[in-house]
């Protein structure tokens, strides 16, 4: 997939909190919803992340092999306030993408985000900031990826 294609994918998808078994639906460039709001509020860091450990590079993998890679994922955050999280594009009806299961984490900074999507792979994580737009983070892997070539 090209380049190009790949950032409107990354900034058309849709991605879903799982909060007290409510669904919060979150768009990159839109407001933080009201209820997310007030968990960053409370929170030393009044921000969150949205990452996933799937498919590493954009590179489709089993869905036992992207459960396994999240569980491990997951392991990283005993000290966070985490919930569990969906990254679902609209491509899905082509079936081109499984939905990502992702976390939802409270109070990880911007440093240590890159460092855990890069270290499983990720080009991108969505970044929350209480009362400012969503915002879609590319990593230092999306820098070096060269996927018009098809060399990642």
């Amino acid at each position: 997939m090209p380049k190009d294609e790949l950032e409107k994918h990354y900034l058309e998808t849709t991605y879903s909190v799982f909060i007290d078994q409510d669904k919060y639906d979150i768009q990159v460039g839109e407001p933080v919803p009201a209820v997310i709001n007030k968990l960053l509020e409370n929170e030393k860091e009044s921000s969150a992340v949205i990452v996933t450990a799937w498919n590493p590079r954009s590179e489709l993998l089993s869905l036992q092999e992207n459960q396994a890679r999240n569980t491990k994922l997951k392991s990283k955050f005993k000290m966070h306030t985490i919930f569990d999280a969906l990254g679902q594009g609209d491509d899905l009806s082509e079936q081109l993408w499984q939905a990502e299961e992702s976390f939802f984490i409270i109070g990880l900074n911007k440093t240590d985000a890159d460092k855990i999507a890069v270290e499983y792979g990720q080009y991108a994580y969505v970044w929350l900031e209480n009362t400012k737009p969503v915002s879609l983070i590319f990593t230092r892997l999306w820098q070096l990826c060269r996927l018009d070539q098809g060399i990642t």
